[in-house]
């Protein structure tokens, strides 16, 4: 009878020969997205999700920077799967972006798949095949449901598609974009506890990418999460259209103004907790200002998180601070004057 092979051990290294400590992280786009890193950009339907991962095609492809002040750290080829918008829109709106950067669309290595049924896990191989042929700095999937059939519920079956893609990622030094909706306003203010589906897909991204429009019409609100690096706050982005003798013009672009003076609710909401001369309910502020609840709590939760506005107890909301103490007492038991 044969005797069976014994398991061979998994291959290790010493801890202090796997990575040089000291390396700087690369950048795809400097503090904005790693080379061959794994992340999800995430928003609410109509929030431009599909136009801005566009414009970080059109930033890596053109080696021009991105919302005019993340630059392109290694400029190269970017793989596009755009499987909701109709091809003419996908051209229409690069061509303009391109514009915008004194480049002509055809002149950049913008490549798009157009074969249908991509579907991952099983697709794996040949989108990896794909991208080594196109040799892609940047692989941008829009939307994630579209090329999956999991329970996005299941973390377990979400990990099979997730986990592919970080492979993928890693192993071709090409950073993946997997752009996804929100459904919910987001719990305890971490945007991206929003995310359709299971957690697994907020805890994925080596880079998520946030975007939340301010008000109607209005600008968005972006928020940047690195897992190796410190994020910056949150970025207000507007969309900038015009037509020229060239032809159509889009860019995104940072308002640097800061986004205090962006969010209508958000000044609505600290005007009455401040003009109020005794803590405000949640459910006062929410009857007042006619919003969700779920939008209310998401927004108290920031500014709570950014301290200004702190709750007392169940009274309600105040203006933050730090909270008044007693006096403190000698042992004569007469307050000691300040």
């Amino acid at each position: 009878m044969r005797t069976p092979e014994p398991p061979a051990p998994y291959r290790t290294l010493p801890a202090a020969q796997l990575a040089d400590p000291t390396a700087p992280l690369r950048w795809l786009l400097t503090d904005l997205f790693l080379v061959g890193a794994a992340g999800i950009l995430g928003g609410a339907p109509k929030t431009g999700k599909s136009f801005f991962a566009l414009d970080l095609a059109v930033a890596v492809a053109s080696g021009q920077p991105a919302l005019g002040r993340f630059a392109v750290a290694t400029p190269g080829p970017v793989l596009l799967l755009a499987a909701e918008d109709p091809p003419a829109v996908v051209v229409q709106r690069l061509a303009a972006l391109a514009t915008a950067r004194d480049h002509a669309l055809a002149a950049l290595p913008v490549a798009v798949i157009v074969e249908a049924g991509l579907r991952l896990p099983e697709g794996l191989e040949r989108l990896a095949a794909t991208v080594a042929q196109q040799q892609a700095r940047l692989l941008i999937l829009d939307p994630l449901i579209r090329v999956h059939r999991a329970d996005e519920n299941s973390a377990a079956e979400m990990a099979a598609v997730l986990d592919g893609v970080r492979a993928l990622a890693r192993a071709t030094d090409c950073a993946v974009l997997l752009v996804h909706h929100t459904r919910k306003a987001a719990a305890g203010g971490i945007a991206g506890h929003a995310l359709r589906g299971s957690s697994d897909l907020h805890a994925f991204g080596d880079t998520n990418l946030y975007l939340r429009r301010l008000a109607s019409d209005g600008p968005l609100e972006l928020r940047i999460e690195h897992r190796a690096a410190p994020g910056p706050p949150p970025l207000r982005v507007q969309l900038r259209t015009d037509d020229t003798d060239l032809g159509p013009r889009a860019c995104f672009v940072c308002d640097d103004a800061g986004l205090a003076d962006s969010d209508p609710l958000r000044e609505r909401t600290l005007a009455l907790v401040r003009g109020a001369p005794a803590p405000v309910s949640s459910d006062t502020l929410r009857t007042t200002l006619g919003v969700r609840k779920q939008t209310l709590l998401a927004l108290l939760q920031r500014l709570a998180d950014d301290g200004v506005l702190r709750r007392v107890g169940r009274e309600g909301w105040r203006p933050g601070g730090a909270v008044p103490g007693p006096a403190p007492t000698p042992r004569n038991g007469n307050p000691t004057p300040e």
